[in-house]
Parts: C-alpha cells; structure tokens; sequence
C-alpha cells in the first residue's frame, strides 16, 4: 500500500491507518478512535445504490460495527432499516451527517419514533455522526460513530471526516488485494469465527464472550453465509485467507 509516503498520515490521528493491513487492524483503530472522541459505538456499513429487503437489515450491511449484538438484533427485528431517514440521507448525501436522535427520527415515515428513541437510549446513545465516502471503485460506505457525548467542537468534525476518507481508502486497498468485494465480517462475527478457529464450541464462545449460545451461533451462520461458505470450517479458513485475524 502506498499510504505510508503520504504526508497527511504524519498527524496523530490519521497516523494509524497507515499501518492497517487487515479488517482486525481496521477494527482496533476504530475502537481506538471511538473511544478517544468520547463516543460508545462505532461502525462501517456499506450503502447500497438500490435498497432491496435484505440491504435494510443492520446485521447484513455492516462491514465493521462494534454495536451490541442485542441492539443488532433488536434493529433489524423492528425493522428500523426500512423506514431509516439516516440510510436515505446517506445514499443522497457526501457531506456529514451530526444527528440527535430525537430529531432525525421524527422523520420516521409509517413508524413510532418513540421506538427508535427508546431502543437507543437503553444503550447509553442519544446522537451519532455519519461520515458518507464514495472509494474508488464508486461503492459507497459511511463511518459512523454514536453514543452520548458533549457537541462536537469546530476541530473534530473535519478531522473525522478526513479519518473515515482515508480509512475506507486503506479497507478498499485491502479488498481489492485480495480481489474480492465480499462483505466483510463485523467485529463480533471476526471474533466467534476466530474462536471458532481455536477450536472452541458454541458453549464455550458463548461462556468467553458473554453472549448467548443461540446468539454465538447466529453470529457464524451470518458470518459463514458473508464469505460464500457452506459450513463454519470453510468460513474459517477463507477467513485466514482474508487476513480477517491476526
């Protein structure tokens, strides 16, 4: 990759995405920068050009996410995809998206605000930022951050959306180096797939991670059908053929 001999990854925060080279590298500096701009959750989804059933669920258009696994399933239960004003002004919209979501949900079409409001606000998120980019191939994506946290000073927002630009540059370079444009596993999915790898069982994820076995397995399966496989070992080893773990 040729980010390394660009000036701009001489700044603090762009500095470490010089170093990604595989989708776990990309999830530690998303945690890393999440967590320093005192937000909770992160995540990048891909953003379909046409919206079909399948592309308004959560679980399926995340590439990277940090969210809850519950807060995943709760969403797309509800179905909060199809209705999702956030979703429609990323497929129209470059510039970034700052929300409260009190406010971006009043304009939910054929659906209860209140449900959206309330499902956030168990887990600690009340506002978030959507940074829309566009890489070269002309898929488009957006970094979002979300959580409950003081107003985004003049500096930060700038900063941020230059971040998500060069972040997605140095994730297409990782895909196309592997020629594929497979949907890439979120952070939970990469993990039970990794334990997976070390020989663990469903019930031993499941103890280790804090999750639910029936969610454990939910997770493989999602993961198993992302990468084209047909069972977890074959999802495993076209993992480590992706570099999707260390």
């Amino acid at each position: 990759m040729n980010a390394i001999s660009n000036p701009v990854y001489s700044t603090p925060l762009f500095e470490p995405i010089s170093k990604i080279r595989t989708m776990f590298d990309a999830i530690q500096v998303l945690r890393k920068t999440c967590l320093s701009h005192d937000f909770r959750y992160f995540s990048v989804l891909t953003i379909p050009f046409m919206v079909s059933e399948t592309e308004q669920l959560m679980s399926q258009i995340s590439m990277i996410s940090s969210w809850p696994p519950e807060l995943i399933a709760d969403y797309d239960r509800l179905d909060l995809g199809r209705n999702s004003p956030m979703l429609e002004r990323m497929r129209n919209q470059i510039t970034p998206l700052l929300f409260k979501f009190d406010h971006i949900n009043s304009d939910r079409a054929n659906a209860d605000p209140k449900t959206t409001i309330e499902l956030f606000a168990s887990y600690g998120v009340t506002m978030g930022l959507y940074l829309p980019v566009q890489d070269g191939r002309g898929q488009r994506f957006a970094v979002s951050f979300i959580g409950d946290r003081r107003p985004m000073s003049a500096e930060e927002l700038p900063s941020l959306a230059m971040f998500a630009t060069l972040l997605i540059e140095q994730i297409s370079q990782i895909t196309a180096s592997e020629g594929t444009t497979k949907t890439v596993l979120n952070a939970r999915e990469t993990e039970v797939l990794q334990w997976t790898a070390e020989g663990k069982t469903s019930a031993e994820i499941a103890r280790i991670t804090g999750l639910s076995e029936h969610t454990v397995n939910h997770y493989a399966t999602i993961a198993t059908q992302k990468l084209g496989c047909s069972n977890r070992t074959q999802a495993v080893v076209q993992a480590i053929r992706l570099g999707l773990f260390r």
